[in-house]
């Protein structure tokens, strides 16, 4: 595939991203605006909607995008999207939009291996690194004005504006996807090569790749309890008001986005760069506990929104390169079940925490844990020669 082709399709698969991301932001919050007057049972129970999926269809959905062509796995499953989100947002029963948001995230769970599974076949293995960059500019762009549109929308319309606004998304990341022009076929089958690996099995078969994942698990179990923290931390703690709880929002998914263009600029392998994101990450949740000012703490906040960017990119990038392109869906599925699992156990010890330790104790706490794994992580990776 020749060069501006390659941008051709990355760009489209990133404005696609940006877009779609923007409306599933927008589409949870709406949600969560319309369980929260039932309680917090209904809300507990939608964001275990979000996660359950990636967890237990992740060998199903592995398996499906290395045995199908991947962009028609992808067109299909984004289709299933925005049908689905039609009847989300017009449901009444609480029961039923549960159930609905379920279906939209099973699909999600097909979603994000196949578009990560096709990066490389854009690019080429040795530009993979560049092209996840691109898409995670696509996607942090969606998460900075996702939430925003959202809040908007469901309070100027409510919330099935918001939803059928997410459908619309949808049906346009499908159109993108069909014009991109790259194609992903499976392999030919062979049970006694590597491609009767399993997908958890691949990744932490590798020792570089183990490493790397339960790093990476850590940082994301410390980022779910920095969110839930943070709001007690800035209005409470450090008096911001809303205001400086949304600014504080606004330069992480900023950081984020700098991580991500600075990726492929830095002449460090994947791995160094993904240990040194995940301590920026760590440093910058204890930097945030440890702040004695606003202005220090919202510093703090783009550091370690930087560190997200390179995790973002780096993460993905190293899958590519770790594990045979004919896997490469069993593995970015595994993997996003590992991260699932991690975000689950993040918002199972978030609220005892806070408790214990308060916002910055439980902050502190949590990003000298990161800080802590990331440079054991970072030494491995060093010791074994990955430093460029």
């Amino acid at each position: 595939m020749s060069d501006r082709q390659a941008r051709r399709d990355l760009n489209l698969l990133a404005a696609g991203l940006a877009l779609s991301t923007a409306g599933d932001a927008a589409a949870l919050v709406a949600l969560l605006l319309r369980l929260q007057p039932h309680g917090s049972t209904w809300v507990a129970g939608l964001l275990a909607a979000e996660l359950i999926p990636y967890i237990v269809l992740a060998p199903l959905t592995g398996r499906v995008v290395d045995r199908f062509e991947t962009r028609r796995v992808l067109l299909i499953a984004l289709a299933g999207q925005a049908v689905l989100c039609v009847p989300l947002a017009l449901a009444e029963p609480l029961w039923a939009t549960l159930a609905l948001f379920a279906g939209i995230m099973a699909l999600s769970a097909f979603v994000r291996p196949a578009t990560s599974a096709l990066v490389p076949a854009i690019t080429g293995k040795e530009e993979a690194q560049r092209g996840y960059s691109r898409l995670a500019t696509g996607t942090g762009l969606g998460w900075i004005f996702g939430p925003a549109a959202g809040g908007l929308l469901t309070g100027a319309f409510g919330p099935t504006t918001a939803i059928l606004a997410d459908a619309a998304t949808f049906a346009l990341l499908t159109l993108a996807c069909s014009a991109v022009r790259a194609r992903r076929h499976p392999a030919p089958a062979d049970p006694d090569g590597p491609t009767a690996r399993g997908g958890l099995r691949l990744l932490f078969g590798d020792r570089l790749l183990r490493t790397a994942l339960i790093g990476s698990a850590i940082a994301i179990s410390s980022g779910v309890i920095d969110n839930v923290a943070a709001p007690f931390r800035f209005v409470d703690q450090l008096h911001a008001g809303d205001s400086g709880y949304g600014l504080y929002l606004t330069l992480w998914g900023l950081g984020a986005l700098v991580g991500a263009q600075l990726v492929p600029r830095i002449r460090l392998s994947s791995a160094v760069l993904l240990a040194v994101g995940n301590l920026l990450c760590g440093l910058g949740i204890a930097a945030i506990g440890l702040a004695p000012t606003l202005v220090l703490a919202f510093v703090a906040s783009t550091a370690g929104g930087i560190g997200n960017g390179f995790m973002n990119v780096t993460q993905s990038a190293l899958i590519s390169e770790r594990t045979p392109a004919a896997q490469h869906g069993q593995a970015f599925a595994a993997s996003g079940a590992v991260i699932q699992t991690a975000m689950g156990a993040g918002t199972a010890v978030a609220a005892p925490l806070v408790a214990a330790l308060h916002a910055n104790g439980a902050m502190l706490t949590a990003g000298l844990v990161t800080a802590a794994s990331s440079l054991v992580a970072l030494l491995i990776t060093l010791r074994n020669g990955h430093n460029r």
